[in-house]
């Protein structure tokens, strides 16, 4: 009996061996994405490995565990062997598996893949067909797993030759029985300790992977089995009550009233008026806001189009409220950021009444319209958009040519944007309407035509970049030719950044950079400003520049309103929040953290003792934000019945 306990307790270090190597691995494929500096924060990230993998490994084992470990005759039976060995298999492939996927995953998201990611595979719609690209792609990482399992079995092989287990070894009665018994229990003690990751008052969760790292390291001390099964049937929002309901909307409202003194009306050659002006608002596919020289300061572009478009825009230092396509759209039209585990579109609050720019502007007589050359279903944004109060939205079914069809994703950019210029002409005027570009996407395809065309500088995604933007000048340059151009507002954003190379646009808040710009051939002139607007404040600030008479509801602020101008993102249990020059973090039953976002972007230094002020202000102003967004999701109240 004694080798056979030998065995299960070698299998369970096998498994835990594995997936900390998984993590070495997952490290030297995104290393340019962390920033770990110095031996003290090297060895807490090991520790923290150490206690969420034996987490991992306890609660994805704990079924071959079970089996292995119960003191009954039938161990001795052949089958009952099989199945135990099975389920041993079964845990290991699914430890190794999802920890290897994130090691190609992670740079898309910069977070840890959670459980929801079976609700967003199940509204993707194409996803199945790009299994081939991927593992094209990432063969190496699937020539890892191979290896990894060559590895297990043959660990697996070596260690039951090594512990040869007879049946005449096993006996069940007397003190044989009662030492078992008592193995057991202290074996059940050690794997409850450790899936639930210590004896402290509440199990192991994401949030602490904060107490070995900084919030940009977090990642290297998490690892996805476990942020998968700590995600299961997380998807529910808790009720908060930081205020009294009277007194909450004293401190943050997403409740505004668009301001009637705008002074962008100084920059319009005409005002822009609800009623009469067109908006069309351009999202385009993974651009960070490094591709510029506008925003990285240097002769450098990939963008060379939208960089002169810069120059007679208003320009802001823009900024993702999340790091998926799912999550940027509600942000963007909608004005709701991701503050949950789990996207909006996939949620249980997807059936929500919600506002959005074409809900505000289609009572003012604005026909409403949504592009987006993917397939039709993609992530729902077809269901989403037309919920949210969009009339018309035109997909890949819409377009009808499959000549144009990337392979992968759907039509290129090209192409759609030069078909959305045709649909445009047919419409009455005004409308409002939003586009979302494809092609500067992996697997990074370009037309056939164009290969050679565009710099492919230092990152794989540069090359489509330069054709994105070539797609986009061709655009403008067709719309310029109707006669709906002259009177129209065009918001130039992204869904979300992407893969980027320099150390400025790699910390906390670079990663999360992106391009927002508002051009208008009623400008006068361009202004460059480094006022910070993030995407869920493209609602509110149009509603401003329209002069939109009703309050409208929205968790972003106008770029133009006299609230302190704040930004806020969420990701594994960490509120961040910027204000001015102050960065904070935020998580639930923690004190809150103050850094300088100037002089300390990498949030190594805790100020907040040195400026308690300002970090009560910043934990007032993240509690209010939470509490008026998890209640009003919980109770609809997420529009306003005046729209």
């Amino acid at each position: 009996m004694k080798q056979q306990y030998k065995l299960t307790l070698y299998r369970y270090l096998v498994a835990l061996g594995l997936l900390l190597i998984t993590q070495i691995i997952f490290y030297m494929l995104n290393a340019s994405l962390f920033n770990v500096t110095g031996g003290k924060e090297f060895f807490n990230i090991c520790i923290g490995n150490v206690r969420f993998a034996l987490s991992s490994v306890s609660f994805w084992l704990s079924p071959f565990l079970l089996l292995a470990l119960l003191p009954i005759p039938l161990q001795q039976n052949k089958i009952y062997r099989i199945a135990t060995f099975v389920l041993y298999v079964v845990g290991v492939e699914i430890l190794l598996f999802t920890n290897l996927v994130d090691c190609g995953y992670f740079r898309f998201t910069f977070k840890r893949t959670t459980f929801d990611i079976f609700n967003y595979l199940s509204v993707g719609g194409d996803f199945s067909a790009l299994i081939p690209q991927f593992l094209k792609d990432y063969w190496h990482i699937a020539l890892i797993f191979v290896v990894m399992n060559v590895i297990l079995f043959g660990m697996d092989f070596f260690l039951r030759k090594k512990l040869t287990i007879l049946n005449n070894e096993i006996s069940y009665g007397g003190k044989s029985l009662l030492k078992r018994m008592a193995f057991v229990a202290v074996a059940a003690v050690l794997i409850f300790i450790t899936q639930r990751g210590g004896l402290q008052n509440k199990p192991l969760r994401l949030l602490h992977a904060s107490n070995y790292a900084t919030t940009q390291n977090t990642a290297l001390v998490l690892n996805t089995p476990f942020t998968m099964y700590r995600t299961i049937g997380k998807s529910a929002l808790s009720p908060k009550s930081y205020f009294p309901e009277n007194e909450v909307d004293t401190v943050f409202s997403p409740i505004c009233q668009p301001s009637s003194n705008v002074w962008t009306d100084t920059l319009f050659a005409v005002k822009p008026e609800v009623g009469k002006t067109n908006v069309v608002v351009i999202i385009v596919e993974s651009y960070a806001a490094e591709y510029f020289s506008t925003y990285n300061k240097t002769d450098v572009t990939y963008v060379p189009f939208l960089d002169s478009l810069a120059k007679h825009s208003i320009v802001f230092n823009g900024m993702s409220n999340g790091k998926r396509s799912i999550d940027g759209i509600p942000s963007i039209v909608s004005s709701l950021p991701l503050l949950t585990e789990e996207s909006y579109i996939t949620s249980q609050y997807s059936e929500n009444r919600l506002s959005s720019f074409a809900g505000l502007l289609e009572p003012c007589g604005y026909h409403t319209a949504f592009f987006h050359g993917g397939y039709n279903g993609t992530m729902s944004f077809d269901v989403f958009t037309s919920k949210v109060g969009f009339s018309n939205y035109f997909g890949k079914n819409e377009y009808g040519n499959d000549a144009d069809y990337d392979g992968n994703w759907g039509i290129f950019d090209e192409p759609y944007l030069q078909y959305m210029v045709s649909k445009l002409n047919t419409f009455s005027q005004p409308f409002a309407t939003a586009v979302f570009t494809l092609s500067s996407h992996h697997p990074y395809t370009i037309p056939e035509q164009h290969k050679g065309k565009f710099p492919k500088g230092t990152l794989v995604v540069h090359e489509t970049v330069g054709y994105t933007d070539y797609a986009l000048r061709k655009f403008f340059e067709s719309a310029e030719k109707t006669d709906w151009f002259k009177n129209t507002i065009f918001i130039i954003t992204a869904d979300h950044s992407a893969l980027t190379g320099t150390k400025e646009f790699q910390t906390e808040l670079g990663l999360y950079r992106i391009p927002i710009l508002i051009y208008s051939p009623m400008l006068k002139h361009g202004v460059n400003t480094d006022k910070t607007m993030q995407q869920i404040d493209i609602l509110p600030t149009l509603a401003d520049m329209l002069h939109v008479n009703k309050n409208i509801f929205a968790f972003g602020k106008s770029v133009f309103s006299e609230f302190p101008h704040y930004y806020i993102r969420y990701s594994n249990g960490e509120y961040i929040l910027l204000i001015d020059k102050y960065i904070s973090k935020y998580r639930e039953g923690y004190d809150i953290q103050l850094f300088d976002a100037e002089n300390d972007p990498d949030m190594r230094n805790d100020i907040a003792t040195q400026h308690w002020e300002t970090a009560h202000y910043h934990e007032q102003l993240t509690k209010a934000i939470i509490q008026q967004y998890n209640n009003r999701l919980i109770h609809n109240q997420t529009i306003i019945d005046n729209q």
